[in-house]
């Protein structure tokens, strides 16, 4: 199942404070007000929770794809997701090179990137590139 970045970007947002009871519950009343102090407009994720609900719920607890996942999408999902700070691989044009991943966190990013993206192992690194 994929879904856009910027659908990915407000569940890892929600993903640090909320369970996803606490947010489907949210969504379920349509009632947003738990998430104003984040100041992110959150309609897009209340779209996706009322055209599919087990699509949201399989995105928010076990993972997704990102339709279309751009450089500076991958380096914030990466922290975002992941807790790797850009100051920890290196950042090139088409990809990350050197990024900290043991095996667990390698498939999960696998599983998240789009197709045209590409991982290959390099020791106790991955470099992830187009």
């Amino acid at each position: 199942m994929a879904i856009s970045l910027m659908e990915a970007y407000l569940i890892e947002s929600l993903r640090q404070n909320y369970s996803y009871e606490q947010v489907a519950a949210q969504l379920e009343n349509k009632d947003l007000s738990l998430f104003a102090e984040m100041k992110s407009d959150f309609s897009l994720l209340q779209q996706l929770f009322d055209t599919d609900k087990e699509l949201f719920k399989e995105a928010y607890t076990t993972g997704y794809q990102v339709k279309f996942l751009t450089i500076n999408g991958l380096k914030n999902i990466l922290r975002m997701r992941f807790g790797i700070d850009e100051h920890q691989y290196e950042l090139q044009e088409f990809g990350t090179y050197n990024v900290p991943a043991n095996e667990e966190t390698e498939k999960a990013i696998a599983t998240l990137i789009s197709s045209n993206w590409k991982i290959e192992r390099n020791g106790e690194t991955i470099n992830i590139f187009v």
